[in-house]
């Protein structure tokens, strides 16, 4: 299980608190934490005014800087990078626009002793007036991935590394069509320039297979839909999310590998109790064709299915869902509780409920944006195999 050390936890945490400076009026901050629903008590003490000051301080270094992070695997070894999250609104000149939906760009760089390396950088943009989506991902990785086989009941004891290089752009650019429905087209784009299991990895028979097969570029074209009826794209509490979308993977988009994709992600908030956000999501995918192992639908990672190892389960067609309920506990600080299923199988027709996966967890949220409402997340999750420590910006979903 990957260790994570959380020194960037305390300059996130301190650097939200906020005092009065000088009157015993309330901040501009802890209001809106009060907006936000965080219960906060003024002090005006001479060691909260200090405090303050350097809350202030740290606050400025999160928003400007990136947050350092290191872990120990025993895939990567020593792993050292930073990761940076800002919100933000796009509102031109109209500063008293309260239409426009939050807008986000993340990005992350790491390095390991092993000399591996992952860049990414995203973009997920709420035009003015929302208008329109604009989406893009720019990634490029030399990174392993745990590799068990294809198929929905592979062994835990069959843990390969599978050595992956790649270069992945994909975009989106959806124009509202009606109400709150948007409709665009998609392009995907990645290179892969490495796929191999590792030498150290134990040899199992499907292994003889020549994995350079899968070397090459992957270029599709399609079309995408989305419903966004939620009430706060990066941290919803109440309404519908619908992203739906098709796209053909040709050799007249110079493509080497000929497939379709389909996916649907479908997802609805509402308020459980006071305070008390339920928040669900229903997940499919679907590829139909001659698809590279390495882009398989995959189970498990920081986002579906918790608790699993990104690629522990891979096959042609996965569906699942997940709950989580969301709440407030002290100040800044909010906890969560989750579980899901799914499964992965050659095609839907082979989807058999009584072989479905679940896992379940808790985590811990501190509030780092009380504007744009944004959570650093804490996730603990298991499933019967294995436990995993989660540390991201944003939910889940």
């Amino acid at each position: 299980m990957r260790i994570i050390c959380v020194a960037a936890l305390f300059f996130v945490t301190f650097s939200t608190f906020s005092f009065d400076k000088k009157t015993q009026r309330r901040s501009s901050r802890t209001q809106q934490f009060e907006r936000a629903g965080i219960l906060i008590v003024g002090d005006t003490s001479k060691t909260m005014r200090k405090l303050d000051r350097f809350n202030n301080f740290m606050e400025r270094f999160v928003r400007l800087y990136p947050i350092p992070y290191a872990s120990y695997s025993k895939e990567t070894h020593f792993l050292f990078g930073l990761t940076k999250f800002n919100a933000f609104r796009m509102r031109g000149s109209d500063k008293k626009d309260t239409i426009t939906q939050a807008s986000s760009i993340n990005a992350l760089m790491y390095y390991t002793t092993n000399i591996q390396h992952k860049l990414v950088l995203g973009t997920n943009l709420m035009l003015r007036k929302n208008k329109a989506i604009w989406k893009t991902d720019l990634i490029n990785t030399y990174y392993p991935l745990l590799f068990y086989g294809t198929g929905n009941e592979t062994k835990l004891a069959n843990q390969r590394i599978l050595d992956s290089g790649d270069i992945q752009f994909s975009m989106q650019y959806l124009f509202r069509v009606w109400r709150k429905w948007y409709v665009g087209p998609a392009v995907d784009f990645h290179y892969f320039y490495q796929v191999k299991i590792d030498e150290s990895s134990i040899k199992l028979p499907e292994d003889n297979q020549d994995f350079s097969n899968n070397l090459g570029r992957q270029s599709g074209l399609g079309i995408r839909f989305n419903l966004e009826g939620r009430d706060n794209r990066l941290n919803a509490k109440n309404g519908f999310y619908v992203d739906a979308g098709y796209q053909i993977f040709d050799r007249t988009f110079a493509s080497e590998f000929n497939y379709h994709l389909f996916n649907a992600d479908v997802r609805y908030y509402f308020p459980l109790l006071k305070n008390v956000t339920l928040a669900t999501q229903l997940k499919t995918e679907s590829r139909i064709g001659e698809v590279p192992v390495q882009s398989l639908s995959l189970f498990g990672g920081d986002y579906f299915m918790r608790g699993n190892y990104l690629g522990r389960y891979r096959d042609k067609v996965l569906i699942g869902s997940q709950i989580e309920a969301r709440f407030p506990l002290f100040w800044i600080l909010g906890g969560t509780l989750f579980t899901g299923v799914g499964q992965v199988a050659s095609d839907y027709s082979k989807i058999n409920v009584g072989s479905l996966h679940n896992n379940y967890g808790f985590g811990l949220r501190i509030k780092v944006d009380p504007v744009h409402d944004i959570n650093l997340r804490l996730d603990m999750a298991f499933t019967s195999e294995q436990s995993i420590f989660i540390l991201n910006f944003a939910e889940a979903f």
